[in-house]
């Protein structure tokens, strides 16, 4: 069996309570800056980071850091701080947030393509110290709240000057903004003994090795990108960092893992069911993000390769539990990790019987801090555990998910107790979009689902306009892309009449996922039709991944 029996709980509630294998080891008292400096000092010689034509090596990457967190420390960066990280895609802002690890601080990151106003607003929530940027983007970024410091300027700083004060493994390592229901986003704070403790737990099962070469692909901002990189730095694996055009594009996806010897990858299904390649040297390919299907696990399962799947959100660490997924067998998000605790529960709070469905709580040493700035929901989302054993799981987080344990001891994950999904991995409350949807000019009522379009999950919203005030989806999806993150703006906006709705007044959203759409959105890329064959393949790979989005090039 993979979980162990709850010997607290009466006989018919135990198949609810999880507990992974017991690795007191695997809690220590440690920083990501520790992990880091061990790998560099033992593995010096050995590559670290590939950059296109750059290697980094192990030795060099731990000498960058220790720059970086000195010229930090010089500027009064501590533990327990805050620093913004806005860098584009490749070596720098791997650099720069080891630097940060180095320096003490927490960082906040952000995509490369986060609307200013969105960066203003979780720079002020954090109550950032400061924001590490590109020197070519400072002056773009003079209406922030914060000093702007430019990595480069950090790099070649020579300063005489004791690095700051060692992180406790309680302080922050970093913080999150995930969507929010109210509109306004909400930010996670992980501490750095929560994620140490998750990339020994995690890799007790997926086993990455130091002679892997890893790829790297996802954005900083998103925390599946600890699994590419932070992973990697604890076995002293190689990361291969994925240039902007081809982590978005399938098929180059594909050739750069042939071409690259890539032997672990850390993907989403909706784009590993893109690709059809082979992949024969990968040797395991570590899903999460969103739901599986089967028919990919079937695909991808092979002899000398390992398919896992995995589940957790921000505020649990990254992942909470794991499956490894073999042909022919139905896919579940597994067991618990080592350490770690599920506990399925009722309306009250309560363990459900056997095989009962419930909302799905995770606890142990991967529970975060909590909500930065935010006490009230802090104490409705991270509550006492009904099942603890002592201080160290004495909270839970509920996670609004909806599960059963299967008569196997697995876990099945039923879907979401509110308005929260997951697309090509980010998570996302369609609440927060029909607020921003809702406050434009012109519209009277708004609506956001999660349709198939062209065989993708997209998020569809719809506009019922106001009497007399004429309302374009043009005009509103320009108005959300200067408000939202790319991963959330909708694929397509319905302009309609009204809304149904059910009885009790409420829209109906199973009525929303039926109504046929006009066709595909059509917006202006100011002329930018591909200029080469390459970027035809790539505008056709982009239509596949987000229809209805502009394609022009940066």
């Amino acid at each position: 069996m993979i979980h162990e029996i709850e010997t607290g709980c009466p006989a018919s509630l135990r198949d609810s309570v999880l507990r992974g294998p017991d690795r007191p080891d695997f809690v220590r008292d440690e920083t990501l800056a520790d992990i880091l400096a061990a790998t560099s000092a033992k593995r010096a010689t050995h590559p670290a980071l590939v950059w296109g034509a750059r290697t980094i090596t192990y030795g060099a990457l731990g000498q960058l850091a220790d720059t970086v967190a000195r010229a930090l420390g010089h500027r009064g960066a501590r533990p327990g701080h805050v620093l913004g990280l806005f860098l584009p895609r490749g070596a720098d802002v791997v650099v720069a947030q080891a630097g940060i690890a180095a320096s003490g601080a927490a960082w906040l990151p952000f995509d490369a393509e986060v609307p200013l106003e969105r960066m203003k607003m979780c720079l002020a929530l954090a109550s950032a110290t400061a924001l590490v940027t590109a020197r070519e983007w400072v002056p773009r970024l003079s209406g922030l709240p914060v000093p702007v410091w430019a990595f480069e300027d950090l790099l070649d700083a020579d300063v005489v000057f004791s690095p700051p004060t060692r992180a406790q493994p309680t302080d922050p390592a970093y913080v999150i903004f995930t969507s929010g229901s109210t509109g306004q986003p909400k930010g996670v704070v992980v501490s750095q003994q929560n994620i140490c403790h998750f990339l020994r737990s995690e890799n007790d099962r997926i086993e990455v090795r130091a002679d892997d070469r890893v790829y790297q692909g996802f954005s900083t901002a998103f925390d599946m990108s600890f699994e590419e990189i932070w992973l990697s730095y604890l076995v002293g694996a190689t990361i291969w960092i994925a240039p902007a055009d081809v982590a978005v594009d399938p098929d180059a996806i594909a050739a750069a893992l042939v071409r690259e010897r890539i032997t672990v990858l850390h993907t989403v299904p909706t784009l590993m069911g893109l690709i059809e390649a082979p992949l024969a040297d990968l040797r395991v390919v570590n899903l999460g993000g969103e739901a599986c299907p089967d028919t990919l696990a079937d695909r991808l399962a092979r002899p000398g390769r390992r398919v896992f799947n995995t589940y957790g959100p921000t505020e649990t660490t990254v992942s909470a539990t794991l499956a490894e997924l073999r042909p022919g067998e139905t896919v579940t998000i597994g067991g618990p990790l080592p350490n770690v605790g599920i506990l399925i529960v009722g309306a009250d709070g309560h363990p459900v019987t056997e095989g009962t469905a419930g909302e799905l709580c995770v606890f142990g040493p991967g529970v975060a801090i909590g909500y930065l700035g935010r006490p009230d929901l802090t104490a409705e989302r991270f509550v006492p555990n009904p099942v603890a054993t002592g201080a160290a799981d004495a909270r839970m987080y509920r996670t609004g998910d909806l599960a059963r344990v299967t008569p196997e001891g697995a876990v099945q994950w039923l879907g979401r107790t509110d308005s929260q999904v997951k697309v090509r991995g980010f998570r996302i409350e369609l609440d927060e979009i029909t607020s921003a949807l809702a406050a434009q000019p012109g519209v009277a009522a708004a609506a956001t689902v999660v349709r198939d379009i062209a065989g993708v999950e997209q998020v569809v919203c719809f506009a019922a306009g106001r009497p007399r005030e004429a309302v374009s989806t043009g005009t509103l999806l320009d108005a959300l892309a200067g408000r939202l993150p790319r991963y959330m703006v909708p694929a397509h906006i319905e302009i309609v009449a009204e809304l149904p709705r059910l009885t009790s007044g409420k829209i109906d959203v199973v009525c929303l996922r039926a109504i046929p759409l006009t066709g595909a959105v059509e917006r202006d890329v100011g002329g930018a039709a591909p200029r080469t064959e390459h970027e035809g393949a790539l505008y056709e790979a982009l239509a596949r991944l987000c229809p209805g989005k502009a394609l022009a090039p940066e």
